[in-house]
């Protein structure tokens, strides 16, 4: 921090009351259990917001670089968004940042939970964890009190009964918010995710292990404080608004479209018809807010597979033909999927919960997270199983040891191959036969990652390091970015989907921030006046215009991580942003100022890459994602489809200020940020 900048602040905290923050910043050692309170200047959260903003900021600050994210020293943080916990619609997130133990870069993820809501009542907008716990550790924060307490009796225990004692312990998520480890944490495996308040999760990239080897078990926080408002009156006003808007009823259209919108088995010729032809699938606000209360990311499955969108037997299969929507992908479904439900789960504060708890009987299987999207189209199409009780099975091992679902089944899909082209047998996978289709294969694997037995101890560290251990040419469709398994989206269907995952700091990432949305269904932008419409508007094929659209929307999406906002508002009617942000602080920003604020944020989270010695070039697409070799398909609605995801690169880093080569900002754009001190050494000369 500047002197300057202190000094401003210093000025500002005299000249007027402080909103919308806490300013202070919570830093834990478990190595010396003693804590300390940082304060934050306000001009600090005006330049890069709170969430992944504030997060890249402190991390710059006090990551060591170079150390390895599993050594004591390294440090992450758990930091809430500016608008979490002070009951703003669809702000029940919370969000992690660190470096990645599965990738070797940064490293952020989102997550539902109360865990955020009760820090900022606690009196921080950020926690700091570093060092190593002698023995496992309960982290304890309390409004002013941080203690560190014995975690000894809950080692080894899976997510449900480990969540059980804290509750006991602790109390409930009214009383305190939770983030735990499972035994995949524990034993750093580097596929393992945190879970927040039993049913959520920080699910990619590896942050589990990050707890596991600072013998961190769980957080526990509770607060009794809140979070000032400059104008209460005006900011409950456009938070009932948004409230009304979501929860009236829709119209007698527009339950015909929500009808017209879920997947029909006869249809199926339509759905490849429209990405055949570029035609974006536009669904009006109304009918799209029902949908998505009624099913969540559920609805999109079995059309997603038949028209191309959910990649099949690890990306070289077509889901039209192997997985057809008409005998196998409706199994799938997410009318399916009601069939289970008992009862809806939401991240808190939203009026459109889209998430559930089921049961099957089948599996005697209750009190279980819903499977989405990502989880049915890993463990059921992908790889060829259409069971949708052992899909359900293999989520719920996930998320009773703590384990990432995308990069879990990805792994399988490999191993799918692995067995297809006689690489690996059962003598491999501990007596399993895994060909394509056996779903009990799946979840004796998934099983077996989770535990850490046999075959399991290298398939629970990813694809990348699991082909390694392999060989015999496995590595060549082991599918990655920089060993980051891409989730199921294929690129072949959203290019900017692709330069997604090729081009943000976390490869692979699906939930990074994209013009995806609007190349395929036309999602607008959410900060209209601070961007011309033409510069956000793309069409689905070609290129024209695709890399600065990316830039404005990467950007843009790192707004939405700063406010701590739900991703999914950007497909069922953007919020007031603008509006929230100044009733709420009283800074009296702009559009283009959040904008600004958004790109510092994406600025910050790549330099951090560059400063880890990573280049632009690692970041590699495999060549199924190109549709090249293997990968161009020879039937289905992708057919024939090569992606010039290394050409959209290059327009995205011109667009960004980037150098292509270096991944340096220019100065000239540095500086019109305020970023050219910050980022000394990793500015273009």
């Amino acid at each position: 921090m500047s002197t300057a900048l202190a000094t401003n602040a210093e000025s500002d905290a005299t000249a007027r009351p402080r909103y919308g923050t806490r300013g202070r910043v919570l830093h834990v050692d478990l190595s010396t259990r003693t804590s300390r309170v940082e304060e934050v200047p306000e001009e600090v959260y005006k330049r890069f917001l709170a969430g992944y903003g504030l997060g890249a900021w402190l991390m710059w600050r006090n990551y060591p670089a170079g150390a390895d994210p599993l050594a004591p020293e390294s440090c992450f943080a758990i930091v809430s968004g500016l608008l979490t916990g002070v009951k703003t619609p669809f702000s029940g997130r919370i969000q992690i940042v660190g470096k990645s133990p599965l990738t070797g870069t940064w490293a952020d993820s989102n997550s539902g939970g109360t865990v955020a809501v009760h820090l900022r009542r606690a009196g921080y907008d950020a926690l700091v964890v570093t060092g190593r716990a002698e023995t496992p550790t309960v982290l304890v924060v309390r409004d002013g009190e941080v203690l560190f307490e014995d975690a000894g009796d809950l080692w080894g225990q899976q997510i449900p009964p480990a969540f059980d004692a804290l509750k006991a312990r602790y109390g409930g998520k009214r009383d305190v918010g939770v983030s735990a480890i499972g035994p995949a944490g524990e034993r750093q495996t580097r596929i393992a995710s945190v879970m927040n308040d039993r049913y959520h999760a920080f699910g990619r990239q590896g942050f589990g292990a990050v707890y596991g080897a600072k013998n961190l078990k769980a957080i526990v926080v509770g607060g009794t404080g809140e979070v000032p408002i400059a104008d209460p009156k005006a900011f409950k006003a456009l938070c009932d608004q948004v409230n009304r808007e979501y929860k009236k009823s829709v119209g007698l259209f527009m339950r015909f479209m929500v009808f017209m919108s879920k997947p029909k088995r006869f249809l199926g010729w339509m759905y490849r018809l429209f990405p055949k032809l570029g035609m974006k699938v536009v669904v009006p606000v109304a009918a799209m807010r029902q949908l998505w209360s009624d099913r969540g990311t559920t609805a999109a499955v079995s059309l997603s597979i038949e028209n191309g969108d959910a990649p099949v037997m690890n990306w070289k299969g077509v889901g039209s033909k192997d997985f057809p929507l008409s005998s196998r992908g409706y199994k799938l479904d997410g009318k399916e999927v009601d069939k289970m439900i008992t009862k809806k789960l939401s991240c808190g504060d939203c009026p459109a919960p889209c998430k559930g708890i089921v049961r099957d009987k089948a599996r005697g299987l209750s009190d279980v997270r819903r499977p989405d999207y990502e989880t049915i189209c890993g463990f059921g199409a992908n790889l060829l199983n259409d069971d949708l009780s052992l899909v359900t099975a293999c989520h719920d091992a996930c998320n009773r040891y703590g384990m990432d679902a995308v990069s879990s089944s990805a792994t399988l899909g490999w191993v799918c191959e692995a067995v297809e082209r006689g690489i690996l047998g059962p003598a491999d996978l501990d007596g399993v036969d895994m060909r394509w289709g056996n779903g009990e294969g799946a979840l004796a694997l998934t099983e077996r990652m989770g535990t850490g037995e046999g075959c399991g101890a290298w398939l629970g560290q990813g694809v990348k390091r699991a082909a390694e251990h392999v060989g015999k040419g496995s590595e060549a469709f082991a599918v990655h970015v920089h060993g980051g398994e891409p989730a199921y989206h294929d690129t072949r269907f959203t290019s900017l989907m692709g330069l997604t995952y090729i081009s943000d700091p976390t490869p692979g990432r699906h939930t990074a921030g994209s013009a995806s949305w609007n190349e395929t269904f036309g999602a607008g932008f959410a900060l209209p006046e601070a961007r011309d419409k033409k510069e956000t508007n793309v069409k689905w094929k070609g290129t024209a215009g695709k890399g600065l659209a990316q830039a404005h929307f990467s950007n843009s999406h790192q707004v939405m991580n700063g406010l701590g906002l739900c991703m999914f508002t950007s497909l069922t009617g953007q919020l007031p942003w603008l509006a929230l942000v100044n009733a709420l602080t009283g800074w009296g920003m702009t559009e283009a100022d959040l904008m600004d604020a958004g790109e510092r944020i994406q600025n910050l989270r790549a330099a951090f890459n560059l400063r880890e010695g990573i280049a632009p070039a690692s970041f590699a697409p495999h060549p199924r994602m190109l549709g090249q070799g293997d990968g161009n398909l020879a039937a289905g609605p992708l057919k024939g489809v090569t992606v010039p995801l290394l050409e959209l690169k290059a327009d995205y880093y011109r667009a960004m200020d980037w150098d292509v080569a270096s991944g340096k900002i220019s100065r000239a754009r540095a500086e019109k940020l305020g970023l050219t001190e910050l980022l000394d050494g990793y500015v273009a000369a």
